[in-house]
């Protein structure tokens, strides 16, 4: 049975059908993926098949000369294959959109977080005033909602474990959001050329428990 996400309402996410992964949203991408790879192997099946199979029996054989029979358009046949790969075409349509507007989505009660990306740093804003540069801490289990914007030229923000990015823009506030399943340190990386050092503009993600990061909020910058 392929595993779901769900949003649980006034919740975190959960996890349907198994462990959590280790981040969200990744898991949409993930989900996505697998049912247009799966459509695509059966969709496949079903014509190589019996194109080999008509291959095999219809093949040329020298001194064998035969003519098919004429066959007359069958109506029922062209609705059929008509109909079939509209409604397939429309579960891949509304499935796609159902994982962008998850992916895209934070989840109610995320721990909104301002972003700002320069030459070639990234700082952090919290709720309460706080900052930090390149060291984002963020609570286990919980949601974050970053509103990114830049000081200088475009930067893109990108999780990989969450599978997720978004662009960082001048005079402009975007947002995406992530959640992470289990303590420690994980990467984010600038993903859009913005100079010189641009594969040095890191940021931490330090994932630590929801006592940690209340301790740590209420430290001075």
């Amino acid at each position: 049975m392929m595993e779901t996400l769900l949003f649980v309402p006034g919740g975190p996410l959960a996890w349907a059908g198994g462990k959590a992964p280790v981040a969200y949203p990744a898991q949409f991408w993930d989900q996505i993926f697998n049912i247009w790879l799966v459509i695509a192997l059966i969709i496949y099946v079903l014509v190589a098949l019996p194109m080999i199979y008509f291959l095999a029996k219809y093949r040329y054989r020298k001194g064998v000369n035969e003519e098919g029979a004429h066959e007359e358009g069958s109506f029922g046949i062209e609705i059929l294959w008509t109909v079939v790969p509209l409604i397939v075409v429309i579960y891949l349509a509304t499935q796609s959109f159902a994982n962008y507007t998850q992916q895209r989505t934070p989840p109610p009660g995320s721990l909104p977080v301002k972003v700002q990306g320069m030459m070639w740093a990234w700082s952090f804003e919290y709720p309460n005033g706080k900052k930090s540069v390149n060291d984002l801490y963020v609570p286990v289990g919980k949601p974050v909602k970053l509103l990114l914007t830049s000081t200088d030229v475009v930067h893109a923000f990108h999780i990989p474990e969450a599978k997720t990015m978004e662009d960082a823009v001048p005079g402009r506030v975007t947002t995406m959001w992530f959640q992470f399943n289990k303590t420690g340190d994980f990467r984010a990386f600038c993903r859009e050329y913005c100079g010189t050092l641009h594969s040095m503009m890191l940021a931490t993600i330090k994932v630590v428990s929801q006592e940690e990061f209340d301790k740590w909020l209420q430290q001075p910058s």
